[in-house]
């Protein structure tokens, strides 16, 4: 289920991060949420982008104040992600059951 709060969470960290892809992963995307959920995203950085840690902290300090719920969030650089998902990785998982938030 996508709701305006995960729009407004994929768009904001459209702004901060420079993303190749957004997921949304998790009970969010199985439609198997309930009120304890959090929502849990993965975001696909091109392999230049820089550091999958100091980029997870940019996308988390952009999101105080616009989350009611908790959120987790995994950095992958692109050429990883794709080679990953191969395998029996959460790369895999998120791809197969996943709902592709955005792409450029």
């Amino acid at each position: 289920m996508i709701n305006n709060e995960i729009n407004a969470i994929k768009d904001r960290i459209c702004l901060t991060v420079m993303s190749k892809r957004i997921y949304l992963f998790g009970s969010f995307a199985k439609g198997t949420y309930n009120e304890d959920s959090d929502y849990d995203f993965y975001i696909v950085v091109p392999d230049d982008a820089g550091n999958q840690i100091e980029l997870s902290q940019k996308a988390y300090k952009s999101l105080r104040g616009i989350r009611k719920r908790p959120v987790d969030i995994v950095v992958g650089y692109e050429s990883s992600f794709d080679e990953r998902a191969k395998e029996n990785t959460l790369e895999k998982i998120v791809k197969q059951e996943g709902l592709l938030l955005y792409e450029r």
